[in-house]
């Protein structure tokens, strides 16, 4: 069975990132749609589970003080409190339509609008907008925590709900799923091997989610066993994607991916350099805030 990841007519796919993050606010209805009004086919969403089981579409497990108003218009003071303690209605109550001025977050995006009013959006309230949404490819990133039970439902359960509202909107199979906790991904290798896979990694030495030997993260996998080869053990897995951080990519390690069958998304490439290299080094897809300089950044391309 052919990979529908894999490069289409000598083009990657372009995934915009949490919508597209550097022009709207993020994870919002209103930043999809405009990623759709770029002509982008992919979009990039984060998923975890608010109170009593249902999925909402956020990044961060604590609601973000940078991008979040109390039902009072004022900014949070510290991060909190945690999604899954809440209820729709309850997160629902906070304003995530601008970042906070006074938060260093904000000057990484300083391009990006406000719109006043905007709400996190449940799952249920994005498949239903999707369904609508011809040719359009979901990258559903699960938010887990490997190593921090307390910060959200287990696996099991995250998959399980998930795959209920995928199923009830008929977009299973439009659907790249990928997350950092790859005991998510077993999971779901387990309750549906049909719905598409993408192994997201970072290698990078700065943090403490590295993709390495013994891992919490990476659900019991070795990498000796594959002879240190990511791209070896995620295609073992039965995956469809390998999704790395630009970064840790080199032209020998997507050579051997392609070779065996994985399509490589990399993630987020916004500087026109790193757009350009991704480009010519030939992946599949580019995760990025500003999808439509990744396009029009294409269309050059095309014409040289």
């Amino acid at each position: 069975m052919s990979n529908p990841f894999l490069r289409r007519r000598g083009a990657p796919l372009v995934y915009g990132h949490r919508g597209a993050r550097g022009v709207l606010p993020e994870n919002t209805i209103e930043s999809f749609r405009y990623l759709r009004e770029t002509g982008a086919q992919g979009l990039e969403i984060d998923v975890q589970n608010a109170a009593n089981r249902v999925p909402v579409v956020v990044h961060d497990p604590l609601i973000p003080m940078q991008l979040a108003r109390d039902p009072k218009g004022n900014w949070l003071p510290e991060p909190g409190p945690k999604v899954h303690d809440l209820s729709v209605a309850q997160l629902q109550a906070y304003d995530v339509g601008r970042l906070n001025p006074t938060h260093p977050y904000s000057t990484r995006y300083p391009q990006q609008r406000p719109l006043d009013g905007a709400r996190i959006p449940s799952l249920d309230a994005v498949l239903d907008w999707a369904q609508n949404e011809a040719g359009l490819i979901l990258n559903i990133e699960v938010k887990s925590y490997a190593t921090r039970a307390d910060l959200g439902d287990p696996p099991e359960t995250l998959v399980e709900d998930l795959l209920s509202a995928l199923f009830r909107y008929k977009l299973a199979e439009q659907v790249l799923i990928s997350s950092f906790d790859w005991r998510i991904l077993t999971t779901l290798r387990t309750q549906a091997p049909e719905v598409a896979r993408g192994y997201l990694s970072y290698e990078q030495p700065d943090d403490n989610l590295v993709t390495q030997e013994a891992s919490p993260w990476m659900a019991g996998l070795s990498l000796a066993e594959f002879d240190g080869s990511l791209p070896r053990l995620i295609a073992a897995q039965g995956a469809q994607c390998w999704c790395a951080y630009f970064r840790d990519l080199t032209e020998a390690r997507l050579s051997e991916a392609h070779k065996l069958g994985l399509a490589v998304n990399v993630w987020t490439v916004n500087e026109p350099a790193d757009v350009a290299q991704m480009i010519a080094m030939g992946v599949d897809g580019i995760i990025t805030d500003y999808p439509a300089q990744v396009l029009a950044h294409l269309r050059e391309y095309s014409e040289v």
